[in-house]
């Protein structure tokens, strides 16, 4: 009896091991791609230079960047922007939080932003070589 309760707990504990890889999310950060309230454009140069420093370092092991194009209203008014959309999947930790953190801050200091959104939501993953 001994021998098969030992038996069932090894297997629970080798299994528990094995099929977790832990809680990951997905992560959008919308940018604007004006500044100073849609008088100044950035330009491709600048968001690649900002991709290469800021982005890519922190998240080597991939993330994918969209166009889009943002619309949003103030008041009566109604603005359109182009817009960069990155996307990240990515285990949901305080690291990967910090790493976006230090990104939308980075992006609100560099270019003159009121706000980067972040949309987050998790993620169900499945790695297939």
């Amino acid at each position: 009896m001994r021998r098969q309760i030992l038996t069932v707990m090894i297997a629970l504990l080798m299994c528990a091991g094995c099929s977790s890889t832990g809680a990951w999310s997905r992560y959008e950060l919308c940018f604007g791609l004006s500044a100073d309230s849609g008088k100044t454009v950035i330009s491709d140069q600048q968001w690649q230079e900002f991709r290469d420093e800021m982005i890519t370092p922190r998240f080597f092991d991939g993330y994918t960047v969209f166009e889009a194009e943002g619309h949003w209203r103030n008041g009566t008014e109604t603005f359109t922007e182009h817009s960069k959309i990155l996307m990240v999947v990515a285990p949901d930790s305080k690291d990967t939080q910090n790493k976006l953190d230090d990104i939308m801050n980075a992006y609100i200091q560099r270019f003159r932003q009121d706000a980067v959104l972040q949309i987050k939501s998790p993620a169900e993953i499945t790695f297939r070589e």
